[in-house]
């Protein structure tokens, strides 16, 4: 073996990129490090704060039967009402097929009161008002009302809105055909008058060629979004419909707005929302430096998205925040497709140097489901999760610490570096070891590969080794339950697995490339170092 060799260590420094350059002009610092700054493929996986990606936990039904013959699931929600007690109550809350049902936080979904003849189309909303939940959705079925007790249509005079928000103890809410840009706002503290004294409405920009597609209260004022087609928002002020402090409209950008109700989410301190293209964008970064594309969430997959998303469905899109391991995954349609089928994620717990977010992303096929909630889970110690609705009449708890959807379809993970050069196109460089620092998982397959310039792609297989046991009794039970006295804990070790590589050959630029799809098997990579020789400069290839 060649003495002038060179041992590099690379780290994960970001996710998925895909608007990104594929060759990457990058050298090892003089410590030998090479930090990847963005990944060309990272599907099904998800990040460690060190960097390191690892397979996305499985998915399991939350009910035996598919409902309503299979028809598709258009909205879920988790409604608590507090009452007077001192305790409160949890029901679920899901607009499937041309009904309305509910559970117990049990699984057992049946319908709710007679709202069984809504339309199979529309698109719902939900919004929690003195602990009765209000429901309204897109098209011609009037705004319905429950609590928990009485399910009917909700009372009183309100406009037929397609969507709400809670704000200053009112109700707010639009989407009303017949007048677009107007927002309506309801009695101090009664959700069914909405002519009396203290009730009004508010023109947002009438005839301006959008109309009002969002709201969300946040810091003390309501934020109203418009669209599609040029997009604007805006900042209603104040506590009262009159007075000193009364409410007034503040415009606040013009060029961006927001697709729908249901893809404006809360993360961090902040609020996000998707626009129309199917770009993600904040309110603080959009303060910060205005409606420019370079400012947005999902800058690195711009160009992605407005080729991949069917705008002309786009408006059935959800977004939902996991606080916990602080992340948002969005249901976007892609490739034609006319329902949400692909989930984004971003993964939002970096900053970038200016302080403006700089989120981590990956693309989540394995998840083709259009609707995603955030719930408090009782088999999850009552923390919030993500569950998704599909279009096969099955609602899905979504990161289970198994790593297989349904118990029986394997979760395929990939995670693609770009080409590297190590500097420079023009030197030949030769790779004779690869070592990866593992999680070890159990005595599972990982795939390694790599693209060599134009050449064909090699790949090896290595067997990750004895995995450490998980705690708690997931469901399905995995073959690695912890057993005091006996099981070391996963994540406890960190494995460093080599390949002899010498007959991969020489190359200007290589790509690598990590894989495993086995059903319920799982992968968690560290970092990896390869032992390079950097040759010299060949004139009959200049």
């Amino acid at each position: 073996m060649p003495s002038n060799l060179q041992s590099i260590l690379h780290t994960f420094g970001g996710g998925w990129a895909p608007d990104f350059t594929p060759l990457l002009n990058i050298g090892p610092s003089q410590g030998g490090v090479v930090e990847i700054p963005y990944l060309t493929d990272a599907e099904n996986v998800q990040f460690a704060l060190g960097g390191g990606p690892r397979k996305v936990g499985g998915c399991e039904k939350l009910y035996a039967a598919a409902l309503e013959g299979g028809a598709a699931v258009r909205g879920l929600f988790d409604y608590w009402k507090m009452g007077s007690g001192g305790s409160s109550t949890q029901k679920r809350v899901m607009h499937i097929g041309t009904k309305i049902k509910k559970d117990d936080a049990d699984g057992t979904f049946v319908d709710l009161g007679t709202f069984t003849t809504m339309s199979a189309t529309s698109i719902p909303s939900y919004t929690v008002f003195e602990d009765a939940l209000i429901i309204a959705q897109t098209g011609t079925d009037t705004p319905k009302w429950w609590d928990q007790s009485t399910a009917q249509a909700l009372a009183g005079s309100p406009p037929n809105f397609a969507f709400s928000a809670a704000h200053k103890n009112r109700v707010w809410a639009a989407g009303v055909d017949a007048n677009p840009s107007r927002l309506y706002y309801s009695v101090l503290l009664d959700e069914e008058d909405w002519t009396g004294a203290g009730s009004g409405t508010i023109d947002i920009d009438p005839n301006d060629g959008d109309r009002i597609t969002g709201l969300i209260s946040h810091k003390d004022e309501l934020w109203v979004f418009k669209g599609p087609n040029h997009g604007s928002i805006h900042r209603i002020t104040g506590s009262a419909p009159t007075g000193d402090d009364g409410f007034a409209r503040i415009p606040f950008v013009s060029g961006l707005g927001a697709v729908n109700h249901n893809g404006i989410f809360r993360f961090r301190n902040d609020v996000g929302f998707i626009a129309p293209q199917g770009h993600v964008h904040s309110l603080s970064a959009t303060a910060a430096f205005g409606d420019f594309l370079v400012s947005s969430l999902s800058f690195p997959l711009n160009n992605w998205l407005r080729d991949h998303v069917n705008n002309s469905v786009i408006t059935q899109c959800w977004a939902a925040t996991d606080e916990v391991r602080g992340c948002v995954r969005f249901t976007l349609p892609i490739n034609g497709s006319s329902a949400p089928n692909f989930m984004a994620c971003m993964d939002y717990r970096r900053s970038g140097s200016n302080g403006a977010p700089d989120p981590w992303w990956t693309a989540e096929p394995a998840h083709d489901w259009p609707v995603v909630a955030r719930v408090l889970d009782a088999g999850n110690s009552d923390l919030p999760i993500l569950m998704a609705g599909g279009d096969d009449g099955f609602v899905r708890k979504m990161d289970k610490p198994n790593r297989t959807i349904d118990a029986g379809s394997a979760i395929s993970a990939k995670v693609f570096t770009p080409s590297l050069t190590y500097g420079s196109g023009l030197h030949k460089k030769k790779i004779y070891v690869l070592t990866m620092g593992l999680v070890p998982k159990g005595a599972f397959p990982l795939t390694v590969g790599s693209k060599r310039d134009d050449r064909p792609a090699q790949s090896e297989t290595i067997t990750q080794g004895a995995g450490g046991d998980v705690l708690g009794t997931p469901s399905p039970a995995p073959s690695n339950i912890f057993t005091l006295d006996t099981s070391t804990l996963a994540g406890a070790s960190v494995a460093q697995k080599s390949i002899e590589l010498e007959d991969w050959g020489e190359f200007s630029s290589i790509q690598y490339r990590f894989t495993q799809s086995g059903n319920d098997q799982d992968m968690e990579i560290q970092d990896f170092s390869t032992l390079l020789e950097k040759g010299v400069i060949s004139v009959e290839e200049l």
